[in-house]
C-alpha cells in the first residue's frame, strides 16, 4: 500500500466546488477578470470560500450596482454550500448582510 499525503482542505474543497462550479480566474497582476469561487485556508482547519467578481467599470452606465453584486455574492456562496453538504462537509454560513459573505467549510 503506498503513502499518500494528505490533501489540504483548501484543495479538497476546492475539487469538490470544481465539479459543479467555476472559480475565479485573475490576470498578471493579480485582479480578478472572471467571477468564480474563491477558496483560501480558514482557522481551524476549515476552507474559508467566498465569490470573486471582477471590479466594475465606472464608466460603464450599464454597470451593475452594488446591491446586485452584493445579490450576486450572496446567492453563489449559498449554491456553493449547498454543494459542500451534499457532499457530506460541514458548512457554516457567514456574512448573510454583508457585501462580502463567505463560508467555512470542514470535511466529513
Amino acid at each position: 500500500m503506498a503513502y499518500t499525503q494528505p490533501v489540504p482542505v483548501e484543495g479538497a474543497a476546492a475539487r469538490i466546488l470544481f465539479a459543479k462550479h467555476a472559480p475565479a480566474s485573475y490576470n498578471q497582476y493579480g485582479a480578478c477578470d472572471a467571477a468564480g469561487y474563491r477558496v483560501d485556508g480558514g482557522r481551524d482547519g476549515m476552507a474559508r470560500v467566498s465569490h470573486t467578481v471582477p471590479n466594475v467599470d465606472l464608466m460603464d452606465d450599464d454597470r451593475p450596482s452594488d446591491d446586485e453584486l452584493a445579490e450576486e455574492r450572496q446567492r453563489m456562496v449559498w449554491e456553493y454550500a449547498d454543494t459542500l453538504e451534499a457532499a457530506g462537509w460541514t458548512v457554516i454560513r457567514r456574512g448573510p448582510r454583508s457585501r462580502k459573505p463567505y463560508l467555512l467549510a470542514a470535511q466529513p
